[in-house]
């Protein structure tokens, strides 16, 4: 292990034990990345041989290892990444195969869709409303100035996609992943559009029914709990945002095959979607990562290459442009987490407890980390048909 930490090629990397161990890449200097890692049981590094990443991550959660900066450690090994590979072969095959199978099993069907959606976002909506803005956008934002509040990150985004996707009052909207219901009502009320928009998530379904109908909104906005591969009719828009990645690899050829259905033509699609690099994609697709096992199952990130070929195969749709925002994705982290650790004495009280804390903290360290240095990002996909 320690000759693993010994090649890192960037950044700073210190390990406290009792003594402490600091491991300088060559050609280092003052600029690099600097990270402390503190560890408390000395077994963290058997976890770390034995499952490689997500090792590392269970290690974490048991209170193994802390660190006052644990997205300068995610970026530290982010940077790292043939070194990280090492690691990752040091594993049981075992421990691989376990990981591999567990991953097969959460597949998207739409039965395994509807389960692996229920294990994240039925977490409690208590939850969310703690570090979430007020409308409830539980993905990237989108940051007018380096100044703007999370809040006016989320509505610039929410205003960015109708643009985007060139939306006016005499449109039918389809939105394939509701979420608790922030961009149907963004829509409906600042454009006057009609919008039709569905989830599979009970709790997710509740908490967007009762905010349409508070805001008066029924006869507009039309609210499904249906699989996407069960929609049926006609729209002039069709937008997702961040449910793609709950596709699932073998599943992408339904996805693009029902937007091109249910889009008319000269109609216009946006797909915001998290994207692994198109360098790791091979590696990714065949390995399961911590998001996967822990926090999203059945979790699929394509790459831009992936979605580019998946479009053209499977729609007669033509790309018009591909908006990159995943610096933003990141700002974003670091806000949720803010707000995360400010709302936390609440959520104890909600029945919250420390291992959930040390999951959550390392999800949006880790996702913080990769969005910074570039390892997975965010677009704006607009395609017409």
């Amino acid at each position: 292990m320690h000759s693993v930490l010994a090649n890192l090629p960037y950044g700073q990397l210190e390990i406290v034990e009792g003594t402490t161990h600091t491991f300088l890449p060559e050609n280092s200097d003052s600029t690099q990345i600097k990270a402390k890692i503190h560890v408390h049981d000395i077994t963290m590094y058997r976890d770390f041989i034995k499952g490689g990443s997500i090792g590392a991550a269970e290690a974490y959660i048991a209170g193994k290892w802390t660190s006052g900066n644990l997205t300068q450690v995610i970026r530290i090994f982010a940077k790292a990444q043939q070194e990280t590979d090492r690691l990752e072969a040091k594993r049981t095959l075992l421990n691989r195969f376990k990981n591999v199978i567990s991953h097969w099993q959460n597949r998207n069907t739409q039965s395994g869709s509807k389960r692996n959606i229920l294990a994240h976002y039925d977490l409690g909506n208590e939850l969310y409303q703690r570090f979430l803005d007020p409308q409830m956008m539980y993905s990237s934002a989108i940051y007018p100035t380096e100044e703007a509040t999370l809040d006016q990150a989320q509505l610039h985004k929410l205003e960015t996609i109708c643009q985007r996707l060139s939306l006016k009052e005499s449109d039918h909207l389809l939105e394939i992943g509701t979420g608790w219901g922030g961009l149907a009502i963004f829509a409906a009320q600042r454009y006057g559009c009609r919008v039709t928009t569905t989830t599979i998530s009970d709790a997710q379904h509740a908490y967007a029914k009762e905010r349409i109908e508070k805001l008066g909104l029924k006869e507009q906005i039309t609210l499904l709990k249906k699989d996407y591969r069960e929609l049926t009719g006609h729209f002039d828009k069709v937008v997702s945002i961040e449910m793609i990645e709950a596709v699932g690899y073998e599943f992408l050829p339904s996805f693009f095959k029902q937007c091109n259905d249910r889009l008319v033509k000269g109609g216009k699609l946006l797909i915001q979607s998290i994207t692994i690099a198109d360098q790791r994609f091979d590696y990714y697709k065949n390995n399961v990562d911590f998001i996967q096992r822990y926090i999203f199952p059945g979790g699929f990130l394509p790459s831009i290459n992936v979605l580019n070929n998946h479009l053209t195969q499977h729609s007669e749709l033509v790309i018009e442009s591909i908006d990159d925002i995943g610096l933003d994705y990141a700002k974003t982290l670091a806000h949720w987490r803010e707000k995360f650790l400010a709302a936390w004495p609440e959520l104890v009280t909600l029945g919250y407890d420390e291992t959930f804390k040390r999951l959550w903290l390392y999800y949006l360290a880790y996702c913080e980390g990769a969005f910074l240095e570039r390892s997975t990002s965010t677009v704006h996909l607009v395609a017409r048909k």
